[in-house]
């Protein structure tokens, strides 16, 4: 029997959220949008608002040193 998908822990996420950074450190700015896409790509399960996980993203990429965009330029 295949194992049933689990909610990830807030751990989880952030955990996502700095290999997204680590991915994009060649950068300087991050983008709230892509990083969100990613981890509901990585998590599908993930029950953060989208508020709640761009507040997540947005305030690890500035402790991190990246610079943030709000916009959401991806679909």
């Amino acid at each position: 029997m295949p194992a049933l998908a689990q909610t990830p822990t807030l751990s989880d996420v952030r955990q996502a959220i700095v290999r997204c950074l680590i991915d994009t450190v060649d950068r300087p700015c991050i983008s709230i949008s892509e990083v969100s896409h990613e981890v509901r790509r990585m998590f599908p399960l993930c029950e953060l608002t989208d508020w709640e996980l761009g507040d997540l993203i947005a305030r690890s990429a500035i402790d991190a040193g990246f610079a943030v965009e709000f916009g959401a330029d991806v679909p």
